[in-house]
């Protein structure tokens, strides 16, 4: 009979362990989120590490910042603010050697095809 109680109790502690690790592991808020990951950061005595969770985090932050809107033929990213200056030049250069075509002059084209 004592072996089953002490089972039993083995049975409810292992319980309780279960439970926690199922609380703990329920979605956290943005801010409990932020909170855990500074207490993480503040214990890493690895430089290395910081090191690289800070490039990381660098590279999400510039990427949402400027994300990559395609990429060139050798697989080469193509940032919003790089093509966006891209082709405001090339804009500029169009209107400039009259290499453009109004929409009433378009629309008169249209007509004939």
């Amino acid at each position: 009979m004592n072996a089953g109680i002490k089972i039993l109790e083995i049975n409810r502690v292992t319980y309780k362990i279960v439970m926690f690790m199922v609380v703990k592991q329920m979605p956290m808020s943005t801010v409990e989120i932020r909170a855990e990951i500074q207490s993480y950061l503040e214990r890493v005595q690895d430089e290395s590490f910081l090191k690289v969770v800070h490039s990381m985090l660098g590279t999400y932050v510039q990427e949402q910042e400027d994300p990559i809107i395609g990429y060139d033929v050798e697989g080469n990213p193509k940032r919003a603010s790089v093509m966006k200056r891209v082709y405001a030049e090339e804009i500029r250069a169009a209107r400039e050697e009259g290499a453009f075509i109004t929409l009433e002059d378009l629309e008169k084209e249209m007509e004939t095809w």
